[in-house]
């Protein structure tokens, strides 16, 4: 992504060094000023010991200089003002005349393969200029905390994991109990932040009369008779919905910043996996499966997988439905041919999220409704833990470190993997049906 950047900037000079040489940089850096560069990336500057490397800096007509800072993001946020003012103060201090600062962030309107959009540079003085003045202040109060012998009495908060997660969180939060008002689905933070200010952290210290919403009271209730809370009727209802053959179907997907498939923007996602389990109504399983191997657009050769995989009729069962419907369409868009097949799974999706979300609470959950939590305790056989690849984050990951590789025994074993996980997540959803099913009360459905 950087050298994206720097293509916007003709003529520059890069001060090309490791992050922790920083005295060779600095010695660059002044050399290519001393040189008359006028652009230059990654310069190395410090001032009131406070040392910055900001992205670009660019010199004006009167020798004034321009100061862009790159961001992956695809808008200016808060902490981008915050970040720049500090840039801007060290490197007036050291002599460069800042006039103007910018960030430069992704445009989600470029489209592949014509990358020359690929940024949007946004002019942020005024904003920066707002906060030069408390940057002093702010970095002596740094550098208090960091002269304290031990680390600050901070409360925890959202601020642990917004607008950047924390190293430190596992240990300022190791004295939150496993079943806390942290685990109360949809708690707001107002009323997190106020309970912690009381020391009750504790869902059975809460008060009887405590305001909680329906859901938020059956899982304080389920946590209370330590067992599930289950609508049986509900579900029992939801079910008689499903035709079959059930088809249970994931996807696993890409959204690289910088998009490498015709028509494709930043960050928009696209399918390069999926995993279909099928139960026909006597209850035979068969599984088809589709994992993309090669740097090729996957999209056109699983819509057509896909379409062969799951016939005109049956319930398309899914955890969180919305997201494979969603991702359905978008194939259908791009595939005309494929339109009418893909638009009738989409149709016929069924979300089992659904049952959990709203008519079975186990305490054990967690407060969550995801798969993960769920599974090992609807089907305490079945987990990720032991899994090469665990999470969605690790199957792109892996699925793009796959398809570099050239053929042979690496590559083989990542395809294993990818395909061992999104199967798991298919047959999870088989086996949580079939629990479901034999619960007493739904038996018979």
């Amino acid at each position: 992504m950087g050298e994206i950047a720097r293509e916007r900037f003709p003529g520059g000079t890069l001060i090309d060094t490791d992050y922790d040489k920083i005295s060779e940089a600095f010695d660059l850096t002044k050399e290519a000023l001393e040189n008359g560069a006028s652009i230059i990336f990654e310069g190395v500057f410090s001032f009131d010991n406070v040392l910055v490397r900001p992205d670009v800096i660019k010199q004006g007509k009167n020798n004034d200089w321009e100061l862009i800072e790159v961001k992956s993001s695809t808008s200016v946020k808060e902490e981008n003002i915050h970040d720049v003012a500090v840039q801007t103060y060290v490197l007036k201090g050291a002599g460069i005349d800042v006039k103007k600062t910018h960030l430069m962030h992704i445009n989600t309107k470029c489209a592949y393969p014509d990358l020359s959009d690929f940024f949007t540079i946004e002019e942020i003085t005024e904003q920066v200029n707002e906060l030069l003045p408390s940057v002093p202040g702010k970095l002596d109060e740094f550098r208090k905390m960091l002269s304290l012998a031990d680390h600050p009495d901070i409360q925890i908060g959202k601020h642990c994991s917004s607008p950047y997660g924390c190293p430190f969180v596992d240990h300022c939060w190791s004295w939150i109990p496993e079943n806390s008002i942290f685990t109360i689905p949809g708690l707001r933070w107002p009323t997190k932040k106020k309970l912690l200010k009381e020391k009750r952290v504790e869902i059975d210290k809460l008060p009887k009369d405590f305001p909680l919403n329906d859901k938020q009271q059956r899982y304080r209730d389920s946590l209370k008779k330590r067992k599930a809370i289950i609508d049986r009727d509900a579900i029992k209802d939801e079910l008689s919905k499903l035709e079959y053959p059930l088809y249970f179907l994931d996807f696993e997907t890409d959204n690289p910043a910088i998009p490498r498939f015709d028509g494709m923007h930043p960050y928009e996602q696209f399918p390069f996996q999926y995993s279909c389990h099928i139960i026909d109504k006597s209850g035979e399983v068969t599984h088809k499966e589709f994992l993309h191997v090669s740097e090729r657009d996957p999209g056109k050769a699983l819509a057509k997988s896909l379409t062969k995989a799951i016939g005109k009729k049956g319930s398309v069962i899914a955890y969180n439905a919305p997201f494979e419907r969603w991702m359905l369409r978008k194939l259908a868009g791009w595939f005309p041919d494929h339109e009418t097949a893909l638009g009738s799974i989409a149709d016929r999706l069924w979300d089992q999220l659904v049952i959990f979300r709203n008519y079975y609470t186990d305490y054990r959950f967690g407060g969550s409704n995801s798969l993960k939590d769920v599974l090992p305790v609807i089907v305490p056989s079945m987990s990720y833990e032991n899994l090469a690849v665990s999470d969605g984050g690790q199957a792109q990951a892996t699925w793009n470190e796959m398809i570099r590789m050239p053929e042979g025994e690496g590559k083989n074993k990542l395809i294993k993997d990818l395909k061992e996980y999104c199967g798991q997540d298919t047959w999870a959803m088989v086996e949580i049906h079939n629990k479901l099913r034999k619960t007493k009360g739904i038996s018979k459905c």
